[in-house]
């Protein structure tokens, strides 16, 4: 477009500033709200895959095939040693380690409760897993006897740091086996299934008490990257040649993650559809409001020689000046507002909601995710150049003569 006809269009967006300050403004808002959730619902999905892979599943698993139902006990897997070198042969991977699973009984003299025994390396553990950092009070597991257990359960069972207490599990034959242990550790996590019933043990310890030595639930694998769990995976099952065993992604185990990150995101995709719904019908509205007022003005234009294309080009460079403006405001009103939560934080009732099935903090601390954002200021651009199509055709259909009599 030559100048003078952007010079033009821009004078013509500004006779009625109230308007088109008013759609200029609709579209920042609404641009601003899209970035807005758009770094939400990424940092809030990212700290729930972070939670989970962190507190139990980890972003690679090696696991029995049959144990793909979850059910406790897991289906033991044997050569858990050998997957944990196959997962560490990657420089993409962290961390790895070796666990076992499995139900039992915890009882002092004050009572009992059924709890999940989770036997774990004590030197790995704390690379693999966020729970070592719940500790409110002790240490974690490092003896052949040491057990960390929640703070709801420490108080269910009455024990204090270097109490006993005795773990029971059924061997492979159906008998019941026992251990004593001394309570080295206290956590909190906030969430009360991990509290109220999740025990840590060393890896041999717990492999005693079941009674399947050498045996593992599962190799797990932590990685530098999360986002590059699925890449690994395919990497590595090229070399992985175990027929009875399975290597899986947090995304394949983590059925619960899975299901809310599907459902926000589909709940999202309706949200910004309104959104930019809203944002089109506010510059369809004003450039059909300032089509009606300027007819007898295009008529004119037209009676001067004017081609039908101009008067549409005029309409639609209107348009892009709006979007534009919108769009800029949108972007430097969108990145103060994640800024300033990304330094704050801010505070959502939601960890409430999650922390049955995880660990989860009340505090989001949001990051641009400045591809998405980018993705979002070119469609709300191009729904403003859009809302004009309509307008602009119209206005290029004037008959003349009856547009000279228009009032």
């Amino acid at each position: 477009m030559e100048l003078p006809f952007l010079v033009l269009a821009w004078r013509n967006l500004w006779r009625n500033k109230r308007r088109s300050l008013l759609t200029i403004f609709s579209v920042a808002f609404g641009l601003a709200a899209v970035m807005f959730g758009q770094s939400l619902l990424t940092s809030f999905q990212r700290q729930m895959v972070d939670k989970s892979t962190g507190v139990m599943v980890g972003h690679l698993q090696v696991q029995a095939r049959e144990a793909k139902d979850r059910k406790v006990p897991l289906p033991l897997l044997e050569g858990g040693e050998a997957h944990k070198a196959l997962l560490l042969s990657d420089p993409r991977v962290e961390a790895a380690g070796l666990r076992l699973l499995f139900t039992g009984l915890a009882y002092s003299a004050s009572g009992s409760r059924g709890v999940l025994v989770v036997g774990v390396e004590p030197d790995i553990e704390p690379k693999l897993s966020i729970m070592p950092g719940y500790l409110r009070s002790g240490r974690y597991v490092e003896k052949a006897r040491d057990i960390v257990m929640g703070d709801k359960l420490a108080d269910h069972l009455d024990l204090r740091l270097g109490e006993k207490t005795v773990l029971m599990a059924q061997g492979p034959d159906g008998s019941m086996n026992s251990e004593l242990f001394r309570l080295s550790g206290i956590y909190h996590s906030g969430s009360d299934a991990f509290d109220a019933q999740i025990v840590y043990v060393p890896l041999p310890s717990a492999q005693a008490l079941r009674g399947r030595p050498g045996r593992v639930s599962h190799a797990v694998a932590r990685l530098k990257d999360s986002q590059a769990a699925f890449r690994v995976a395919k990497d590595l099952s090229a070399r992985f040649s175990d027929p009875v065993a399975a290597l899986l992604t947090y995304e394949d185990v983590g059925s619960e993650v899975v299901g809310i990150k599907k459902f926000e995101d589909a709940l999202w995709a309706v949200l910004m559809t309104v959104i930019f719904a809203i944002v089109g019908l506010g510059i369809l509205n004003t450039v059909s409001m300032s089509f009606f007022e300027r007819i007898r003005e295009f008529g004119v234009l037209r009676a001067l020689g004017a081609r039908p294309a101009f008067v549409m080009k005029l309409l639609a460079a209107e348009s892009v000046l709006m979007g534009s403006l919108g769009t800029v405001a949108g972007l430097v009103l969108g990145w103060c507002l994640i800024s300033y939560f990304q330094a704050s934080g801010l505070a959502l009732p939601v960890g409430d909601a999650l922390s049955y099935f995880m660990p989860f903090d009340d505090v989001i601390y949001m990051r641009p995710v400045w591809t998405s954002h980018a993705r979002a200021a070119a469609l709300a651009f191009a729904v403003s150049v859009a809302a004009a199509a309509a307008p602009g055709l119209r206005a290029s259909r004037l008959v003349v003569h009856k547009a000279l009599r228009h009032v």
